[in-house]
């Protein structure tokens, strides 16, 4: 019996040993286990530490959006101690939001403004000047004038790509009609009439008449020849090509009322309303975009900016042409696009990341996907004549060989400057201006649409930040 006991009582202890030992190495571990992930936590919070964040705005959208988003991601893989927060604001609400949230003192690091802003917020001290940083950075003699924006002897915005106007069309739509494509050559257009008679031919009811027929059915159309944008982005070139504009350089008056921009306005009203090629903005608003009934075959063609290429690919969309803009007196082309800014932080080391993503945005070796897609045109001239690096954002379906013959001659024609970047208070006085516009798109007379319209204006305006010839014979 005492034996047995013995045993039980040694077994006892045994297990009490075992047991004791397993308990002090789980306490042991558990107690590295913290100490390990405490210092990759601190190790962690340190590398956070060394992050800088930015924020970036823009209004991008459609395809285009789509490459912004791929664009930043490129830059933050090749830049990992930076990190970008991208906000996508609708246009229309843009500077509205921009302005509030520069009010509530939470402005963006980086963000895409409206040309005619950047002077105006560089003179309240709210903007970087990048001079001094591109002065490092950058070859000035291979830079395109239009991308940079240049007041007083500062650069207050920098373009990460230029853009152009054209006319898509549909290319399948224009061979069933039996139109012939339009040359590329920007110096060689087509005329106004020449624009017209095409869109007639596009149009076509339900039944498949054209215009021109008896019994054509405008409330039932099948295919619209083209459609009247009444953003004045697009409409001031055509004025131009007639000798006209919106306002003047000296920003003293307005031009939209002379006899030569009338005509081209009464021209844009009767693709409505006398050659009924183009629907009207009631029946407009209801559209799906002008991309997008190009693509579905319902718009033969219209006058855009190339960036909607994007939404092309995006769609893998190929069967498109494009055309330099119909002219009136003479051939008028504009190369244009809005800055990117950035907000003075008061942070060098936040300054100069903001302007190092400025500065890869706008290089193609660094960010592609902007310009692979047509988003964006390079601002480097080395981008267009250099083969190889032509290749890098060219050598893909949607940089087709019309498109690239009209670059091509682009670059060896006369462009107009946007009037936007140099008139000072710029949107009050187009706020005066476009409701009468919109009479027109409505149907109503030209003269009674702008009559009075100097006097209303008038008190609207300033001057001008840059005198340019922009405006051609217009006086």
């Amino acid at each position: 019996m005492r034996k047995k006991w013995l045993g039980i009582l040694l077994a006892c202890v045994l297990v009490t040993g075992t047991l004791g030992g397993c308990g002090s190495q789980a306490e042991s571990g558990t107690e590295n286990g913290t100490v390990k992930e405490e210092a990759a936590k601190e190790e962690a919070a340190e590398g956070e530490n060394d992050i800088i964040h930015l924020k970036y705005t823009t209004w991008s959208a459609g395809g285009e959006q789509t490459a912004v988003k791929q664009a930043i991601a490129s830059f933050e893989a090749q830049n990992p101690d930076i990190k970008v927060e991208t906000e996508f604001i609708d246009n229309a609400n843009y500077t509205a939001k921009l302005n509030t949230l520069m009010a509530a003192g939470d402005a963006p690091n980086v963000a895409q403004l409206n040309g005619y802003l950047a002077p105006e917020y560089g003179a309240k001290g709210q903007l970087l000047d990048l001079k001094p940083y591109l002065e490092e950075q950058v070859d000035f003699d291979d830079i395109l004038p239009e991308a940079l924006f240049e007041y007083d002897d500062k650069i207050w915005g920098m373009t990460f790509g230029v853009e152009c106007q054209l006319v898509f069309y549909n290319r399948e739509l224009f061979r069933q009609a039996g139109v012939e494509e339009p040359s590329t050559d920007a110096g060689n257009p087509w005329t106004w009439e020449e624009y017209v008679a095409a869109a007639r031919k596009l149009t076509t009811d339900i039944n498949g008449k054209h215009p021109e027929e008896a019994g054509f059915d405008t409330n039932n159309i099948a295919v619209w020849g083209t459609k009247v944008f009444d953003a004045p982005v697009f409409n001031f070139t055509l004025l131009n090509s007639n000798g006209g504009a919106f306002i003047a350089a000296e920003g003293d008056k307005l031009l939209v009322d002379s006899a030569e921009s009338k005509e081209v306005l009464k021209a844009l009203q009767d693709l409505i309303y006398v050659d009924k090629v183009a629907p009207k903005p009631s029946v407009t608003s209801a559209m799906p975009s002008s991309q997008q009934m190009l693509m579905d075959g319902q718009l033969g063609m219209y006058i855009g900016g190339q960036f909607e290429i994007a939404t092309f690919a995006e769609a893998d969309y190929g069967d498109f042409g494009v055309a330099p803009l119909p002219v009136f007196k003479k051939p008028a082309s504009m190369i244009w696009g809005e800055p990117l800014v950035v907000y003075d932080s008061k942070d060098e080391k936040v300054n100069a990341a903001a302007v190092k993503l400025v500065l890869a945005l706008g290089n193609p070796a660094e960010v592609s996907d902007l310009f692979i897609t047509g988003a964006q045109m390079p601002i480097y001239k080395s981008w267009y004549s250099d083969p190889e690096k032509l290749k890098v954002w060219t050598d893909n379906p949607w940089h087709n060989e019309k498109l690239m013959s009209y670059f091509d001659s682009l670059f060896k024609t006369e462009t107009t400057s946007r009037e936007a970047y140099y008139v000072k208070n710029y949107d009050p006085i187009m706020a005066i201006v476009q409701p009468r516009l919109d009479k027109i798109w409505d149907g109503q007379d030209v003269n009674d649409a702008l009559d009075g319209i100097q006097e209303e204006v008038k008190p609207e305006m300033q001057g001008y930040y840059k005198l340019v010839n922009y405006y051609s014979d217009a006086q």
